[in-house]
């Protein structure tokens, strides 16, 4: 009895642990007016959420004054070494400024945007 109360605790445990592995994740970063993709966003404050669509990585980038949502095609990866900071890396192209990646400070997660393309 005592033995299967624990089995039973145990697999709720697994269970639990891999519901919330893949629960969506929100960031907060500060962007200037840029494209990503197909997308051109408003210099501002966004909230950046990172969340599963199946196996498909999905962005959502939300700008806090407005309240506008736009939804970008991503990979997400992940580094050896946490990044101190966030940091955003773009470039420019055609006179267009192209956020390229954004790398979340604290954690090793590294969001690559494919460009191009948006959802």
């Amino acid at each position: 009895m005592k033995i299967t109360f624990i089995l039973t605790l145990a697999v709720f445990g697994l269970l639990v642990r891999t519901a919330y592995g893949d629960a969506p994740k929100s960031y907060s970063v500060v962007l200037s007016s840029a494209t990503i993709g197909t997308a051109e966003l408003d210099g501002g404050d966004y909230r950046m959420l990172v969340h599963r669509d199946g196996n498909e990585p999905k962005v959502r980038l939300t700008e806090l004054k407005t309240g506008n949502a736009t939804d970008v095609a991503a990979k997400v990866e992940s580094v050896d070494k946490k990044f101190e900071a966030t940091a955003v890396v773009s470039r420019e192209e055609n006179g267009v400024k192209q956020i390229t990646e954004i790398h979340i400070g604290g954690t090793k997660l590294r969001i690559v945007f494919q460009q191009g393309s948006s959802l």
